[in-house]
């Protein structure tokens, strides 16, 4: 449990900018989430369909070291995991990730999705 503490400590000090003033080079003009899922690209992604937090969703892919954003769409943020270089790849870590939310008790389920034509 300590370590635990440590880790989320340390992974949460590790977002802070130490104190340094924002320059306007880092200051984002918009929020920090994107308004479409993925641009035009050869990379499939991992939709999550939501059935907890959205908070709980994100920290549980972070503690797992799967790579996921949050994006929005139609007004809702939604979880993608991803990319992934081919279909068959990302059907492989689906795969993974489905059992590892099984055996996480996890209720969330998940989607492939093509590249953006």
């Amino acid at each position: 449990m300590r370590k635990m503490a440590m880790m989320v400590a340390v992974l949460m000090l590790a977002g802070c900018d130490g104190g340094k003033p924002a320059t306007p080079a880092n200051v984002p003009s918009t929020d920090s989430v994107a308004e479409a899922p993925t641009p035009a690209s050869s990379q499939w992604t991992i939709r999550v369909h939501l059935k907890e937090a959205l908070s709980d969703m994100a920290y549980w892919l972070v503690e797992h070291h799967y790579p996921s954003y949050v994006v929005k769409v139609d007004g809702k943020e939604v979880v993608m995991i991803g990319p992934f270089e081919s279909q068959a790849v990302a059907e492989k870590a689906k795969a993974d990730i489905d059992a590892a939310l099984v055996k996480g008790h996890r209720l969330s389920q998940l989607e492939v999705i093509p590249p953006k034509s």
